[in-house]
Order: C-alpha cells, then structure tokens, then sequence
C-alpha cells in the first residue's frame, strides 16, 4: 500500500515537472506581428522593430546585418526588466530564426535616458563562449535594446522572426515569451 503511494507521488511530481517544462518552450511563445504593443505587465510595453544599423558601423560581419530594435515603455512609471542574449543561439532567449536556422545577436547597445550619464549607449560585442550573458535593466519612461545580427548569406532570404523571452521584475513580475515577425 505505501509503495504503490510513493509511486503514484512520484508520477505525480515527473508529470508536474514535465508540464512546467513544456509551458516555458517557445511552443507557447506568442506570435505578432513587428511594432505591435506587447504587454509585459501593467503598465510596461515592448515593441519589437527591425531598425537602421549606424549605431553598429564599427562590428565586422561575415553575412546581412539585421538590427532588431526593443522598445520598452513604462509610461511615467519605473520598471525593471529581464532578458538573456548571449553570442550562443542555443543558450540565448533572443535569436533571429528563418525556418529551422538559429541565429544568436552578435552584438548589443541600450538607450535609456533615464539613465543620465550612465547611458553611454556603447556597443557590447557578445562571446560566443559567453552562456550567461543575462540583463537587468531598471528604467523609468522609455528605453530600447538594441540587438545585431549577422546572418549568413544563405539564411538572409525568406521570413525572419525574432524569438524573445522576457521577464518584467517590476511593477510585477511576469514572463512572456514573443515571435515577432519582422
């Protein structure tokens, strides 16, 4: 009688626990369209935009530089936000897709003007070695992300998508999961 107890415990905890996993795939990521206002939490949205590549002269690419830009608006309230973009398509939650291809940002600049001096906007090179690569951005009104992507030759025709996880911390925290069509 225990044992049979014990077991049903434990498939209970292996089904939760499979369940949990698969509810934060990118099977259950929202799709949208570019330039959308996506809801992080009330009072925090993000628009996710393809946008020029200036800020990015100085980045060596072998293939299309692809700019992807992450608006965050928090009207006139404070937020804290959360994302994870590493040169690693496959430890990153911010990747370029075109069909099966993966492509992981090669490099990143953040505008906030809230920041006053400390918003430098400097470029950041990502690793590919780098896996943690994880950003908590604290910010009042509104701020951008700045992502590029060097996509190859071969994957720069066709539809491309942007897949991002984000987690808003603060006024609430909650985290969604975006395919943007770009």
């Amino acid at each position: 009688m225990i044992r049979r107890l014990v077991f049903l415990v434990a498939a209970g905890v292996i089904t939760i626990q499979l369940g949990y996993a698969q509810g934060n795939s990118t099977d259950s990521a929202k799709q949208v369209k570019s330039g959308e206002s996506l809801q992080l939490c009330e009072g925090v949205t993000l628009r996710v935009v393809k946008s020029p590549s200036p800020r990015f002269k100085s980045v060596k690419l072998k293939g299309e530089a692809v700019v992807v830009a992450l608006n965050f608006d928090a009207g006139k309230k404070s937020a804290t936000v959360f994302y994870k973009a590493t040169g690693d398509a496959n430890s990153s939650e911010v990747y370029l897709t075109n069909g099966t291809n993966k492509v992981a940002p090669r490099a990143v600049a953040e505008d906030f003007p809230s920041w006053g001096k400390d918003n430098d906007q400097e470029v950041e090179i990502l690793d590919l070695r780098d896996k943690a690569g994880s950003e908590t951005l604290t910010f009042t009104r509104t701020g951008s992300v700045f992502l590029l992507f060097d996509v190859p030759p071969e994957h720069s025709r066709g539809a491309q998508k942007l897949a991002i996880t984000v987690r808003a911390l603060k006024p609430a925290d909650e985290q969604h999961s975006f395919v943007v069509s770009l």
